[in-house]
């Protein structure tokens, strides 16, 4: 599965501690690449003024996450909603995302009470 992460996922692993990388292997019975938008990352990069920037940037290299450019006009979470037409499985904690997602039977997955992921519509894959 391509897994396109959000930016709230290249935080997550610091906000909470969840191992995202070992639920990634559980919902996807180990099969998974990673990629981000270059957009996403930047945001990441800002999140709380910039507080998890060095550990995202290490993340990035350690995980061999995949930077897709885009050149869209649109909001980055326009971008990831279409990519989701595209084969990707969006991870996103963003509600009114996930929302749209879940009106066009998208895959995507989330962070579930704050220690564990769940996916939705993982069967369209």
């Amino acid at each position: 599965m391509k897994l396109l992460l959000d930016a709230n996922f290249l935080v997550l692993p610091f906000q909470f501690s969840v191992e995202i990388f070992e639920e990634f292997e559980r919902l996807t019975n180990g099969y998974y690449e990673l990629y981000t938008l270059e957009r996403t990352l930047n945001e990441a990069m800002n999140i709380r003024d910039g507080r998890y920037r060095k550990l995202v940037k290490k993340l990035m290299n350690v995980k061999d996450i995949e930077i897709i450019s885009t050149s869209s006009r649109h909001t980055v979470d326009h971008d990831l909603f279409e990519k989701g037409f595209q084969g990707f499985v969006v991870c996103t904690n963003d509600k009114e995302l996930k929302r749209k997602l879940d009106k066009e039977n998208l895959p995507y997955i989330f962070l579930r009470s704050r220690n564990h992921l769940e996916g939705r519509n993982l069967r369209t894959i």
